[in-house]
């Protein structure tokens, strides 16, 4: 069974079955978009929420997932995960005196 990482929801009951359906359904290549127009179409093994749990979803419909590569894959979750970070308030600490200027 693949390793699922840190996640911010678990994975529905069931996400093998899923996950073999995905693949299955998207002909075991990559759907993600390229700016050129068409899909990557590299091999897949991954299945990914398009609409990801951080972002408030809580959607594990065939219409949210889709099939791909692992570089494809790795990237969007980086930016997920950055984007996450960013959306946290940042940490507050008290200012401390320059060491100079110490008494």
């Amino acid at each position: 069974m693949p390793s699922q990482g840190r996640r911010s929801a678990p994975l529905p009951k069931g996400w093998d079955r899923i996950r073999r359906r995905i693949l299955k359904r998207d002909g075991h290549h990559c759907q993600w978009l390229l700016d050129a127009g068409g899909i990557c179409n590299e091999p897949a093994s991954e299945v990914d929420h398009k609409n990801p749990a951080y972002m408030g979803y809580d959607d594990h419909s065939d219409d949210n997932l889709w099939a791909l590569c692992s570089w494809h894959h790795a990237r969007k979750t980086g930016r997920e995960a950055s984007a996450a970070a960013h959306a946290l308030p940042p940490r507050a600490r008290p200012a401390e005196a320059h060491p100079g200027l110490l008494p």
